[in-house]
């Protein structure tokens, strides 16, 4: 799915909530809207696969099929997996020119950062470009 109509359904999740939530219940609903069958499992767990400058453990792989790159991730701690997987429900999917030129616009509309801690906006960043840098890696070995 185009990443823009994955964004504005993200939005629409957080619509019904009008006032500032408090962090457990925009967290919980973060959670829930995430919620996917892309874990990874115990043996995808490895040393490299980790997210590197995460205050949490985070793994994640990626695999190319049809032109497009599709991820699965998992972590130790359910908010960061809620954010990796905020994540992979947006850029899995797509080829890695949509991933890398994506304009991630819906993070200000949920107000995401508001509710983050500095470990929280820093893991989320590390996730961010390690996806990214996932999604060049797979486009290049597709070149070869």
């Amino acid at each position: 799915m185009d990443i823009n109509k994955i964004q504005d359904a993200i939005i629409s999740e957080f619509d019904h909530f009008t006032d500032y939530l408090n962090r457990f219940s925009y967290f919980r609903h973060l959670r829930k809207i995430t919620t996917s069958d892309n874990d990874l499992d115990t043996a995808e767990k490895k040393e490299e696969n980790l997210v590197a400058g995460c205050s949490k453990k985070v793994w994640i792989t990626a695999t190319t099929q049809d032109g497009k790159i599709y991820f699965k991730a998992d972590s130790e701690n359910n908010i960061t997996r809620g954010l990796v997987n905020l994540l992979v429900k947006v850029y899995s999917g797509n080829t890695a020119a949509a991933i890398t030129n994506a304009d991630l616009y819906f993070l200000h509309e949920i107000r995401l950062f508001n509710y983050l801690s500095p470990s929280r906006l820093q893991d989320f960043l590390s996730i961010s470009k390690r996806i990214k840098s996932l999604a060049i890696a797979q486009h290049l070995k597709t070149i070869k």
